[in-house]
């Protein structure tokens, strides 16, 4: 199996819950409240990691019990946290996160998170093969972004971006990214255009999603189920799907069961804990892909 080398954000999640969104102006009262380890890069490598990937992980927290929360979530689920950096001078990444009926809004502050430098990020893949996979998202500083794209582009891994969230800047990432994973509204923000990338795959919430790649368009639904928190169902998507690929299932069959892990994601609360372990998603698939199973 190959390996997955995930750069990205570490945010304590507090999320409260409640019927409805709240009025500008207005206070409204919650149901209840729950703090989570959280943020992109951490949410895509536990379900990497779940699944039974071999994840290293590169961000950085800082020095508070948040930040020491979210390295031992990292370490609890076996993925190799020995490149995670603490900031004395700065805070954790923290989301603020209000979700309603299967929807969410969410405000970041990401702290320690927009510190990371170029030679962290050579020590992180200085022992990276080439096939290995790389992982990234938008919640980190752009320079550090671009170079590790750079980096883990020259050292020929297969490079998966998901540009999140998504700023006009990104498009000139695209020429060494192999597989974007926007959703719809960071796709129309990166203003899209044939070509500009090897492979796209735009998720597209409880629709699926749609792959747009060298020879071939189509769009997959996603399973009806029943949703409670839709928090984190991108990042399942992304990390399960990396987990995929490095088992080398081909394209089409990884983001069919990526998007059936990421719906099973939207059955359970939270986001890093939403994500469910191989056995918990082989029984879930059966019912729906049972062909599937054989890959997996």
């Amino acid at each position: 199996m190959k390996e997955i080398y995930v750069m990205g954000s570490l945010n304590a999640d507090l999320c409260v819950y409640a019927a409805r969104f709240p009025k500008p102006g207005e206070t409204l009262k919650g149901e209840r409240f729950h703090i989570g380890n959280g943020g992109k890069g951490l949410n895509q490598a536990i379900a990497a990691a779940r699944l039974g990937g071999k994840v290293h992980f590169f961000g950085a927290i800082g020095h508070d019990a948040f930040g020491y929360d979210m390295k031992q979530a990292l370490v609890k689920e076996g993925i190799d946290v020995s490149k995670l950096q603490e900031r004395s001078d700065v805070s954790s990444g923290v989301a603020l996160i209000t979700v309603a009926p299967s929807e969410n809004q969410i405000v970041l502050d990401l702290g320690a998170n927009r510190t990371l430098k170029a030679p962290e990020i050579d020590l992180f893949l200085a022992q990276a093969k080439p096939g290995d996979i790389f992982l990234s998202q938008g919640e980190n500083n752009f320079s550090a972004l671009a170079y590790a794209i750079a980096k883990a582009h020259e050292k020929k891994l297969f490079v998966v971006l998901n540009p999140a969230p998504a700023e006009p800047m990104m498009k000139v990432l695209l020429p060494q990214v192999d597989l974007l994973t926007p959703n719809e509204t960071e796709a129309q923000i990166l203003n899209l255009q044939p070509h500009q990338v090897s492979e796209c795959v735009i998720t597209l919430g409880k629709e699926g999603f749609r792959y747009i790649g060298p020879n071939r368009t189509y769009q997959e639904a996603a399973l009806s189920v029943k949703a409670i928190d839709s928090t984190g169902a991108g990042d399942a998507f992304c990390g399960s799907l990396c987990y995929f690929l490095a088992r080398n299932i081909p394209m089409a069959h990884a983001l069919t069961l990526a998007s059936a892990y990421a719906s099973l994601s939207v059955t359970k609360l939270g986001t890093s804990a939403a994500m469910g372990t191989l056995s918990e998603f082989k029984a879930f698939l059966t019912p729906f892909h049972p062909m599937e199973l054989a890959l997996i």
